[in-house]
């Protein structure tokens, strides 16, 4: 692996207002590609290159499939980019035992499975590649914030063990070891987890993709996208794109390409924020042996280090806190919260970042009839899931295999009330905030 270099923030030139991602410190350029110009004829068009829409172009051009990807601004700009670089190959809501209860027991099992290796295919991905993204395979916790929750995850690693996963329960005193705080008392831990820079990662699949024979745009927001004679027209500013078959990848941007996407996925507006690099001492009890962790608290908490050392968290936005001076208040704040060791925390990075959550809290692949389909699978933590569904879709458009899909497509419902419910997420998140 490359060594990466640091210029620390002093304390006089440290960020007043909201700052680019940390990933950008430290990811390696995107490939130099043009804005899509003139027409162009391909088999499948991809739109969207963040996590999803790379995969999906780089496993069809391995299969020898003429595929085009265009991508409004540059690869990564988007939740990929933004996020906090976790990768996490568990359920939000669902238990192996309980997604039965809502898919079927077949569908259900089937799309554990793909959950529960998402994580290692993802570090498979990244090491046959040999793509430079700082990754981390050093376990993914949910930390469990009461005795009742503790003794759930000791049942739910069963069920994941049952199923061939390497996933188990850590008890208090290991928590508070590994973590360095003390506010919970167990924690599930899935091995197969970990972290990396997902700016680089995504970048690193363009690279890859353009090997591959993909053709890749940039700076090419779609303008309209129709459905004419048999074949799918794709207009920006100064090109074309004809195609047999369309892929949204775009995530909530996929409202507005094909008006079934409209209203089926609500925001989910988060801060993501960096530590200074961590000082020896601090580094000798926090995350000591590496790992992310997200909880279950209704205002959640969620830490991981990078390769440079910086603390990276998040906290989710609500009306309670405004202005970007108590953003950098409120970050220092859950870290002094959260670790002793730093009774002083310093940030110098801050963004805004932007997740899109499916109503079912599951990845999602929509039918949209006309050989058309649109994944739609963040939820906030899209990481793992789009890589393996990218994979999948592409053996799916290759070969005519639809069993190559663990999630199995449906046509898109509308969220019931959407503007008012568009608001709900900031709203609890604010309420959970004053229960903090």
């Amino acid at each position: 692996m490359a060594v990466m270099q640091y210029q620390p923030i002093s304390p006089r030139r440290r960020p007043k207002g909201l700052t680019n991602a940390v990933w950008t410190a430290n990811a390696a350029p995107a490939p130099q590609v043009d804005s899509l110009v003139g027409v162009h004829d391909v088999d499948v068009l991809v739109i969207g290159g963040g996590i999803a829409g790379m995969t999906t172009a780089l496993h069809l051009a391995e299969r020898n499939v003429d595929v085009a990807l265009v991508e409004a601004g540059q690869f990564g700009d988007g939740a990929t980019g933004q996020s906090g670089g976790i990768i996490a190959p568990d359920y939000i809501r669902h238990t192996p035992e309980t997604i039965g209860e809502v898919l079927g027991e077949a569908a259900g099992e089937r799309l554990t499975d793909m959950i529960g290796r998402s994580g290692a295919h993802v570090f498979d991905l990244i090491r046959q590649n040999e793509i430079e993204c700082d990754m981390r395979q050093d376990g993914f916790y949910t930390p469990a914030h009461t005795e009742a929750l503790a003794q759930q995850q000791r049942d739910m690693a069963r069920q994941w063990q049952a199923r061939g996963h390497r996933v188990s329960f850590v008890d208090g005193s290991q928590t508070r070891a590994l973590f360095g705080t003390d506010r919970y008392c167990g924690a599930l831990r899935f091995e197969d987890g970990g972290g990396l820079n997902p700016l680089a990662f995504v970048r690193g699949l363009a690279h890859v993709a353009i090997r591959r024979g993909a053709k890749l745009y940039a700076n090419s927001p779609v303008r309209q996208l129709e459905r004419k004679q048999g074949q799918w027209l794709c207009y920006t500013a100064s090109g074309t794109l004809r195609a047999r078959r369309v892929v949204l990848a775009a995530n909530g941007g996929n409202a507005a390409l094909h008006p079934a996407m409209r209203r089926t996925s609500l925001p989910l507006n988060v801060f993501q924020f960096a530590s200074m690099p961590l000082d020896p001492a601090q580094r000798q009890v926090i995350l000591p042996r590496g790992g992310a962790f997200t909880d279950k608290m209704p205002y959640l908490f969620t830490a991981r280090l990078d390769g440079l050392g910086h603390l990276v968290s998040a906290f989710p936005m609500s009306y309670a806190v405004n202005g970007e001076k108590a953003l950098y208040r409120e970050a220092k704040r859950r870290l002094k919260q959260y670790f002793p060791a730093m009774p002083d925390p310093q940030i110098d990075y801050l963004w805004h970042g932007l997740a899109w959550v499916n109503t079912s809290f599951l990845p999602e692949i929509y039918d949209l009839g006309d050989d058309a389909i649109a994944i739609q699978a963040c939820n906030g933590r899209g990481l793992a899931t789009n890589t393996v569904i990218g994979s999948e879709v592409a053996t799916m458009l290759a070969t005519g295999d639809a069993d190559a899909l663990s999630v199995r497509p449906r046509a898109p419902v509308p969220v019931r009330f959407h503007a008012g419910a568009s608001l709900l997420p900031r709203l609890l998140m604010s309420m959970a905030y004053l229960t903090n």
